[in-house]
């Protein structure tokens, strides 16, 4: 559907107004009512600005970017780049946000926005444990053919994952941003945000589109996150992580909260816990979320690796004892599989590579883990 790269001039002013430093939506707010328009705030003269007591390192930002900035060059820009103008006034803006505080004024997008489709925010760690990763791949895929629109952060780890396995499973994914959209970050995640776009998703991101990943913007990125979601998954968390934060907002803004299951002898499992004593649901299994009939236990995934494989071989000797150790989601080192299996190291590590290359097993800073990779569409 072909639409405006901005609604109005103004847009354009308000774009520029929002760059300046420390202009957030509550000082955008008090200069549009002092000036009645954007265009008019940014015209104002430096006796105005302080006349409605705007911070000195804002007015001093501002008085810089004047001679500087041009609506029609950055009119042209967002053009080329396929980058829109988002305010509270266009239709794509979407109602949750106006149940935070501090709703944003303005919003930079690429793609496509999500049309009647539930939003199911999911965050994890940036460090998984191969457990949740396996919660990830667990419920991403089915949350996707349940026409479920998946929003992450694009940060490394399980946000990442949930972007690659909703677009795998041919599903709309949201990512917004705590950098602007010409400065991805990670760099690592460059493609997957272009994929994102390539594929029906979305790009979304509170800030100009230089602007470098601060710390502060993710901050304020997670509130958008828990605002954007009809519901909200927590793969894994540590007790202070960016996880957490938007698990908090969204609980302060009543909207469904998730957590699977954790692990009580994984130290990141220590932030599941405390969501689901505070009151989050837990959840098991994609029906949880979706009210739908539950897909195959998490075990059922993987409960065929190694069928055709002699049991009585080294090879199936390990599959078998990596299958009971990965019951109580725990992995082993080599040195525990030849103790275990009374085999020689030499014998159980090039097994273990064998059995790295077949896709059946996985390391994880020395710990193997039994795994296959999915290979349902």
């Amino acid at each position: 559907m072909s639409r405006p790269y901005y609604q109005q001039t103004d847009d354009l002013f308000l774009a520029a107004l929002a760059s300046v430093q420390g202009l957030g939506p509550k000082r955008l707010s008090k200069l549009l009512h002092a000036f009645g328009s954007w265009q008019a705030s940014f015209e104002a003269s430096a006796a105005e600005w302080e006349r409605v007591k705007m911070p000195a390192a804002s007015l001093k930002a501002w008085q810089k970017l004047c001679p500087l900035f041009n609506p029609e060059i950055f009119s042209k820009y967002l053009e080329h780049s396929h980058t829109y103008l988002i305010t509270p006034e266009c239709p794509q803006y979407l109602s949750g946000f106006n149940d935070l505080e501090d709703p944003p004024l303005l919003l930079y997008a690429r793609g496509l926005w999500p049309i009647n489709q539930i939003i199911i925010t999911i965050v994890g760690s940036r460090r998984p444990s191969p457990y949740g990763e396996m919660a990830a791949r667990r419920f991403v895929p089915e949350l996707t053919r349940q026409s479920a629109c998946i929003a992450s952060g694009l940060a490394i780890g399980l946000d990442s994952m949930a972007h690659q396995l909703c677009l795998e499973a041919g599903g709309q994914t949201i990512a917004i941003l705590g950098s602007g959209l010409d400065c991805i970050y990670p760099r690592t995640n460059t493609k997957l945000a272009k994929d994102i776009v390539n594929n029906q998703g979305l790009l979304l991101s509170e800030y100009p589109p230089s602007a470098p990943p601060l710390k502060a913007n993710f901050i304020r990125r997670n509130r958008l996150l828990a605002a954007i979601a009809d519901k909200v998954l927590v793969l894994e968390a540590g007790t202070g992580s960016g996880s957490m934060q938007t698990a908090k907002i969204a609980r302060k803004l009543n909207r469904p909260l998730f957590a699977v299951p954790g692990n009580i002898f994984n130290d990141q499992a220590a932030g599941w816990h405390q969501l689901i004593n505070e009151g989050a649901k837990l959840a098991s299994e994609p029906s949880h979320l979706t009210g739908l009939s539950p897909i195959a236990e998490l075990t059922d995934e993987y409960a065929n690796n190694g069928n055709n494989i002699n049991r009585n071989s080294t090879e199936g000797r390990m599959i078998q004892y990596l299958k009971s150790s990965f019951k109580i989601f725990k992995g082993a080192r080599a040195d525990e599989i030849s103790a275990a299996l009374k085999l020689d190291s030499a014998s159980v590590n090039s097994t273990l590579s064998i059995l790295e290359i077949r896709k059946l097993v996985r390391q994880v800073q020395g710990t193997y883990y039994l795994f296959k990779e999915s290979t349902e569409n």
